[in-house]
C-alpha cells in the first residue's frame, strides 16, 4: 500500500502518553487542529485509513490513556493545538488540541469564570469534551454549547442536548471515528480577583491530594453506591490498597485512584493492579468499578 508522506510507520507511543508506556503504533500522524475545517492533512489520513480499514485512535495530550505493551495496528492521528481562540458575544470558540490549562489561565487573566475547578488539569478540551472531564463537582459539559467534528468524510456541528452527554460520556464516546475539531463554550464574566482566587484554591487541592509521579489522572469513574455517588478512590483506600504495587506500578500513596507508573512499568503491570482494585472492592462492597482511563491498541 502507499503510505501518504504526512504519515509516519511504527511509532512508539510512550513518548506520547503521561505514563511513559506502550508499544507502537502502525501508522501515526500528527496534524495541527484546524478548528472550524478538516485541512488537506487531515483528510488525507482518514481517507488512507477508511481505505485499508485501520482504526483510527484521536489522541490530544496522551493524560487518560493506558497503551497496551504490543502497540496499536491502526492509525494514531495526535492533534496538536493551533492556538485559536475566538471569544464572540459571551461565549468561546476554542481549538480541540488546546490544553485545558490554557482556558484556565486565560478565565484568570481575563475575568471569565467556569474553568476554575480545572486547575490543574492535564488534557486538551478534545479529550474534556469526549470524555466530559469532571473534577470537583464541575463537568466540561457545563459550558459545552457546540461541537464541531471532522465525521472522516464532512464536517459537521451539534448543537448541546441533554442526550449528549452524562458523567463521563459523551456521544463523542459512541462514534470514535468522529474528530472533534472545536467547541463553543459559554462561561460568564466574573472579577478577576475573584477567579484567580477560586483558582488559586483547586490547585492547591489538588496539589495536596494528588501525586507529582507519572500518573494518567483518575484509573475508575466515581461508583453510585446507596443511591449516591461516591470517591472510587476512597474505596480503594478503605480496602487498604494504598501503596500496593504490581510490577513498577502503583497505587498511589496520596490518591487511591491515581495508579502511578515509578519508572520501567509496562501496560500488563497497570491492567493487573487495575484488576486486583476492581476485585477487592466488588468483594468488599459489592460495586463493579468501571474504569475511565481508555485502555488502546493491543495488551
Amino acid at each position: 500500500m502507499r503510505v501518504p508522506d504526512c504519515i509516519c510507520r511504527d511509532v512508539s507511543l510512550a513518548r506520547y502518553s503521561t505514563l511513559c508506556i506502550g508499544g507502537r503504533a502502525d501508522y501515526f500522524t500528527e496534524t495541527i487542529d484546524p478548528a472550524l475545517t478538516a485541512d488537506a492533512q487531515l483528510v488525507e489520513a482518514c481517507e488512507f485509513a477508511r481505505d485499508n480499514n485501520l482504526d483510527i485512535f484521536t489522541l490530544g495530550q496522551g493524560s487518560n490513556v493506558l497503551f497496551g505493551d504490543a502497540g496499536f495496528r491502526g492509525l494514531v492521528l495526535h492533534i496538536a493545538a493551533n492556538g485559536w481562540i475566538s471569544w464572540r458575544d459571551g461565549q468561546l470558540w476554542v481549538d480541540a488540541g488546546s490544553y485545558v490549562s490554557t482556558l484556565v489561565n486565560l478565565g484568570v487573566s481575563s475575568g471569565l469564570t467556569g474553568f476554575e475547578s480545572f486547575a490543574g488539569l492535564p488534557g486538551t478540551v478534545g479529550g474534556a469534551v469526549y470524555g466530559n472531564a469532571g473534577c470537583y463537582g464541575a463537568e466540561f459539559w457545563d459550558m459545552v454549547e457546540e461541537v464541531i467534528f471532522f465525521d472522516g468524510v464532512y464536517v459537521q456541528n451539534k448543537t448541546k442536548d441533554p442526550d449528549m452527554f452524562r458523567y463521563r460520556w459523551s456521544l463523542l464516546k459512541d462514534n470514535p471515528q468522529w474528530i472533534i475539531l472545536a467547541a463553543r463554550l459559554a462561561v460568564r464574566p466574573e472579577s478577576k480577583d475573584v477567579v484567580a482566587q477560586k483558582t488559586r484554591k483547586t490547585r492547591q487541592v489538588r496539589s495536596s491530594n494528588q501525586p507529582k509521579t507519572r500518573s494518567a489522572g483518575c484509573i475508575f469513574k466515581n461508583p453510585v453506591l446507596g443511591g449516591e455517588r461516591v470517591s472510587a478512590g476512597a474505596l480503594i483506600d478503605r480496602v487498604g490498597l494504598k501503596g500496593a504495587q504490581v510490577g513498577r506500578a502503583m497505587i498511589s500513596e496520596e490518591h487511591g485512584n491515581f495508579f502511578v507508573n515509578l519508572g520501567g512499568a509496562t501496560a500488563a503491570d497497570f491492567i493487573k493492579l487495575i484488576a486486583l482494585a476492581k476485585g477487592r472492592v466488588l468483594g468488599e462492597y459489592g460495586v463493579l468499578l468501571e474504569e475511565e482511563i481508555v485502555e488502546v491498541g493491543e495488551f
